[in-house]
């Protein structure tokens, strides 16, 4: 049974804010024609600087263009630039006002500041375009967000005959439902959303709170668990804002996309992402902990560690950068090394999960499994949704031959990851040391199921189905077996 060592990708930089300076240019009267709003750039960003001088150019050469207005005001919006995006979407709907693109933007671009009219700007859009899914669940959640609930409802309603399989739609309902005291309406929303979108982050804090309002004790603690295993509201596939946000050049716009792309598994466009940061601004630790993160975990671990020199340079107290460091310095073999690295980042920051659990990895290498077992519970009671510690806990145990205590943590892990196939052998393994034979036989099936080509389990059910049938004759090779318990 093996440890599995993660990370939970790059932390994400707070947004720099940006000193705008409204003013008006090149209009030839003033009461009809406000011009174009331009911005002081001089304290922007170099990318940024010349990504919006050269789309003004553009829109001097060509003022009767509503995309060259759109464009400026994308790019505005981009750069959480709203005020003079929204005036660059008013020329572009003056222009060009059968396409909901401009009224769509506009309302994205004043929703936090004034919710009304972004509720009249939706109503234009959505006259254009009246079956577009996404567009009504943004729609309904402002609605909802003003208190407008009747409104809001037909909107989600309208959002789910254009999309039936609209998790956001679901869930909007769903809310709406339980703002009314109508529980089992909510209960059989949320239940659809869920089988639509099991990793949405929305959806469990509430299928919780109505379970618990329920009476539904087991079920509200099992999704109390998948809210915290899941934690992040997902958000619907909008290609319109998608568009806008891919035209934003400023630093944080790359290394948000860079953490992003790291999250999803896509190192090499995440590595991209996050050197082009590293040309735009003087690197921070941040900068330079994210990158020789992403560059860990390709096994380009020596540009990694030098880049950990910078960032515990300029901060040597940084305990994210230490512990990542420590865990490419596992992967390099240097052990004394990591041991120093992961001491020292569970002695800054205690209550830090991720050292927690690179310190338990270390230890289940080192064969200290007791060791191992307590910075595994460590991580879990600091973060009860971190789901290679279940994994890794129960994996300790199991080293130690203590099976029954291994299938605490590998069952509960079951509850929310129960087509994971590798657990599921590895309680199949327990449970046929523990001589549950039956119990075993079915989950080899069940691991099997889930993973055709799994040769360890079919061997293993092998070997459970001769020990049922002859229970006294003691197997010649029943070793541990083989437990694959490294987290995808």
């Amino acid at each position: 049974m093996t440890a599995s060592a993660t990370t939970r990708g790059p932390t994400r930089p707070a947004i720099a804010a940006l000193v705008i300076v409204a003013a008006m240019a090149g209009c030839t009267d003033p009461a009809s024609d406000p011009g174009i709003p331009l911005v002081n750039t001089s304290a922007m960003e170099a990318p940024v600087r010349s990504l919006i001088e050269a789309v003004t150019r553009n829109l001097e050469g060509a003022p009767d263009s509503a995309v060259a207005w759109g464009r400026l005001g994308r790019v505005y919006h981009a750069h959480d630039l709203d005020g003079p995006a929204l005036a660059c979407y008013e020329k572009a709907m003056q222009l060009e006002p059968g396409n909901f693109h401009w009224p769509y933007l506009a309302a994205h671009a004043i929703a936090e500041t004034d919710k009304t009219a972004a509720v009249a700007y939706f109503d234009k859009a959505r006259q254009l375009v009246p079956a577009d899914d996404v567009l009504l669940v943004a729609y309904g959640n402002v609605l909802a967000q003003l208190g407008r609930g009747e409104a809001a409802g037909d909107a989600f309603r309208a959002a789910l005959d254009a999309n039936g399989r609209s998790s956001f739609a679901h869930v909007g309902l769903a809310q709406q439902s339980l703002l009314q005291g109508n529980l089992e309406s909510a209960r059989s929303l949320l239940e659809q959303a869920r089988e639509l979108a099991p990793t949405d982050g929305s959806i469990y804090p509430l299928l919780t709170q109505v379970y618990a309002r329920l009476g539904d004790s087991e079920q509200a603690s099992r999704t109390e668990l998948l809210a915290r295993v899941h934690d992040e509201p997902r958000r619907p596939r909008d290609p319109v804002i998608r568009a806008m946000r891919a035209l934003a050049a400023n630093s944080h716009a790359h290394a948000s996309e860079g953490a992003r792309l790291a999250d999803e598994g896509d190192l090499a466009a995440a590595e991209a992402r996050l050197r082009k940061v590293l040309t735009i601004r003087p690197g921070t630790p941040t900068d330079f902990g994210n990158l020789a993160t992403v560059l860990s975990r390709q096994g380009k671990h020596g540009e990694a560690m030098e880049l950990f020199a910078k960032g515990l340079a300029d901060n040597p107290d940084a305990v994210i950068l230490l512990s990542h460091q420590g865990l490419t310095q596992m992967r390099m073999g240097d052990i004394a090394a990591a041991e120093e690295s992961l001491t020292r980042a569970a002695n800054l920051d205690s209550a830090y999960p991720q050292a927690q659990f690179n310190l338990g990895v270390l230890r289940y290498g080192q064969g200290r499994h007791r060791d191992a077992i307590t910075c595994f519970e460590r991580t879990l009671a600091l973060d009860p949704g971190f789901t290679d510690a279940y994994l890794n806990l129960g994996s300790a145990y199991a080293a130690l031959g203590e099976f029954e205590a291994a299938l605490q943590p590998w069952e509960q892990l079951r509850q929310v990851q129960s087509d994971n196939a590798a657990l599921v052998h590895n309680i199949a393994l327990a449970n046929a040391r523990l001589d549950r034979l039956d119990q075993a036989v079915a989950d080899f099936r069940r691991a099997i199921d889930l993973d055709p080509d799994n040769a360890a389990s079919r061997r293993e059910l092998e070997r459970t189905l001769r020990r049922a049938r002859t229970p006294r004759r003691q197997e010649s090779d029943g070793g541990q077996g083989e437990v694959p318990s490294r987290a995808r």
